[in-house]
């Protein structure tokens, strides 16, 4: 992974962490609003949703400039890009050697419909519904995953939390939590360690550090952002308590190692996938 790249990224999430906003709390208003390429449709995943997610813009789609002269369209003036990332494969054979299949990665500056002239005009604002069905299809959520094998759920405990060794979610009772978000939040958190279990993910190192009081990991943020995105899907924000203290500890974090953030985006992503049941896309 290109350390270039890592920088930018991170950098722009770092910005916000330092402006007191936590980037994953409410990366979209439902799955309908994920950010996507608005040329192909193709919709953004993993640190790219959470960068679009920061940028300001409530409108969904993005483009990258060769799209939006494709397409006749001017930016306003003194519009600034958003970085998406792009990971590939290349080919490169060594000296005496086999071909190797070397990953790297790079960025398109792209563009939000709200930054192009006439963007009012050429994209009226549409309204969009908040699902009033959202803990009943939260709840189907959780049944689908563990009819396919995911871990059993103990409510009453004293805190919540994932034990990998019995493979098993304890919670405390619904009734004990503040609200629904409170609850789903920290469901969803639980669930997303549980699917690093070797039974599923095999995240194996992530699951040394789910014990007790979760410490600032690279598995705590995965099942912090995989939370965070599995309650964007439902249009509902993620609960996240002690904000100041929990937002200095993610600082240190990214600031002392710029390639945890991507990684762990990317993991969160691919176990939201398997909560849901799909195949992870990239």
């Amino acid at each position: 992974m290109s350390e270039k790249v890592n920088k930018i990224v991170t950098d722009k999430i770092i910005e916000h962490l330092d402006q007191g906003k936590i980037p994953w709390q409410k990366p979209w208003r439902s799955k309908s609003e994920r950010p996507k390429n608005a040329a192909t449709g193709r919709r953004y995943r993993g640190i790219n949703a959470l960068i679009c997610s920061v940028s300001g813009y409530t409108d969904a789609n993005w483009f990258t400039l060769k799209q939006l002269g494709n397409l006749g369209l001017e930016l306003k003036e003194d519009q600034k890009y958003t970085p998406i990332v792009f990971w590939n494969w290349i080919e490169k054979k060594k000296e005496g050697g086999p071909l190797e299949r070397i990953p790297f990665t790079k960025f398109y500056k792209c563009f939000n419909r709200q930054q192009v002239k006439g963007a009012e005009a050429l994209w009226p604002k549409e309204d969009t519904k908040p699902d009033e069905e959202w803990e009943a299809n939260a709840d189907l959520l959780v049944k689908s995953y563990q009819e396919r094998g995911g871990p059993k759920i103990e409510h009453g405990m004293s805190q919540a939390s994932y034990s990998p060794i019995k493979d098993m979610v304890k919670m405390p009772s619904r009734s004990d939590f503040i609200s629904p978000e409170e609850y789903w939040s920290a469901t969803f958190h639980e669930m997303t360690h549980s699917t690093g279990h070797e039974s599923r993910l095999k995240r194996t190192e992530g699951m040394k550090t789910v014990f007790g009081d979760h410490g600032y990991s690279k598995e705590e943020l995965v099942a912090e952002v995989g939370s965070c995105f599995l309650m964007a899907d439902f249009g509902v924000e993620k609960h996240i308590k002690n904000s100041a203290a929990y937002i200095q500890g993610w600082l240190e974090v990214l600031k002392g190692d710029r390639k945890i953030l991507m990684q762990a985006a990317q993991q969160a992503e691919k176990s939201c996938d398997y909560i849901r049941g799909e195949s992870y896309n990239g």
